[in-house]
């Protein structure tokens, strides 16, 4: 069977091809209400879809959005993700998703392919290190896609271009520490700043700047990926300090982790190798993802608004040209708005539940 045209559903429907055109691809100039009803029957009835270039042309937009995250088997980039997805979608535009496990190489090719692939806008979720030479081509790629009308947005932190929704990194984990240090916690063991990973150099650096004021000094610096597994290896050092420098203190050991995905494998680790969760060891992470709610025990954390900031950045994507500072001074839950209305500082909420409870068990 030949594929149905749109001369086909134009004569089904007793207009015009151009007329056809204009309401199928999304031209600004529509015929009347009951034209496009019988046009749009015809084009269901036949089984026409509608060409994806031509309704760019029509639009002067490919309705498609680029999202560049750094791993979605990582609960919260696949949090973001779906919410950003799911709005996207309400708007009849499609998100293009691709991962780039923090190559910068990856990257590069990703954000390559989605700019030739015409995308209206580009949000990078994730923290990044841009400007210095290794990825200068990153910088010239977005620099390029702004300037021919592209909307360039970051959630993580700032690109150097286009917009950005910032965490409130450095104080939530001051917070966190504070929290703990209230309820009786004395022992902690951090994870130490990742290299090209400010976001969790910075929330491990207000982690300990908390527990130095309250006259603390953490037991154990662990060195160890932003990652599940760099939970486990997290895990398998604290079973080592306990065993190789017992302690004739019986509290627990708190780790933070500065992701929640590091912490949810710290914690299953230490409950595979037999240490107890809060009893022995303590775990706290960071970010808020819902899998922490699920744990056993659930994990104490920084809940970030990950909704608000998916919502903010598809504001941002889908609005139309002309600047506006009324989007940014808008006001949000948990949110702080900057003196530019191209960035937004979002609070985080401390949420100590069970994996730090000093008077539960295991």
């Amino acid at each position: 069977m030949p594929a149905v045209r749109l001369s086909d559903v134009a004569k089904d429907a007793g207009v015009s091809l151009a007329t056809a055109s204009r309401v199928l691809n999304g031209s600004s100039r529509i015929p009347g209400r009951a034209v496009a009803e019988k046009v749009e029957a015809s084009a269901a009835k036949l089984g026409y879809v509608p060409n994806a270039q031509a309704q760019a042309l029509a639009r002067s937009r490919s309705g498609l959005i680029g999202l560049v995250v750094h791993d979605i088997a990582d609960p919260y980039f696949a949090t973001i993700a779906r919410e950003v997805q799911q709005q996207v979608f309400a708007s009849q535009s499609q998100v293009l998703l691709t991962q780039t496990d923090r190559e910068i190489d990856t990257e590069i090719r990703a954000l390559r392919s989605l700019i030739a692939q015409q995308v209206d806008a580009l949000v990078l979720v994730g923290s990044h290190r841009y400007g210095n030479g290794s990825d200068a081509a990153i910088s010239t790629l977005l620099e390029g896609f702004e300037r021919n009308g592209g909307t360039v947005v970051g959630l993580g932190q700032s690109l150097g271009v286009g917009r950005t929704i910032v965490p409130a990194n450095a104080a939530a984990a001051h917070e966190l520490a504070t929290a703990l240090a209230v309820e009786g916690h004395r022992r902690f063991a951090v994870v130490e700043g990742i290299a090209g990973i400010p976001s969790a150099g910075d929330r491990t650096g207000g982690f300990v700047a908390a527990l130095t004021e309250a006259g603390i000094e953490p037991e154990l610096s662990i060195a160890a990926g932003l990652t599940r597994d760099g939970g486990h290896l997290a895990a398998a050092r604290i079973q080592e300090h306990l065993d190789s420098a017992p302690t004739v203190d019986d509290t627990p050991l708190c780790l933070f982790a500065p992701a929640d995905i590091m912490a949810l494998g710290a914690l299953g680790e230490l409950r595979r190798r037999g240490l107890e969760v809060p009893g022995q060891v303590a775990v706290a992470g960071f970010g808020g993802v819902p899998d922490g709610n699920d744990a056993h025990p659930t994990l104490t954390t920084v809940a970030l608004p990950l909704h608000e900031m998916a919502s903010q950045a598809v504001e941002w994507v889908l609005e139309t040209p002309e600047p506006s500072a009324g989007s940014a001074d808008a006001e949000a839950g948990g949110t702080d708005r900057s003196d530019s209305p191209d960035e937004i500082h979002m609070r985080g909420d401390v949420l100590l539940r069970e994996s730090t409870a000093l008077t539960a068990t295991a």
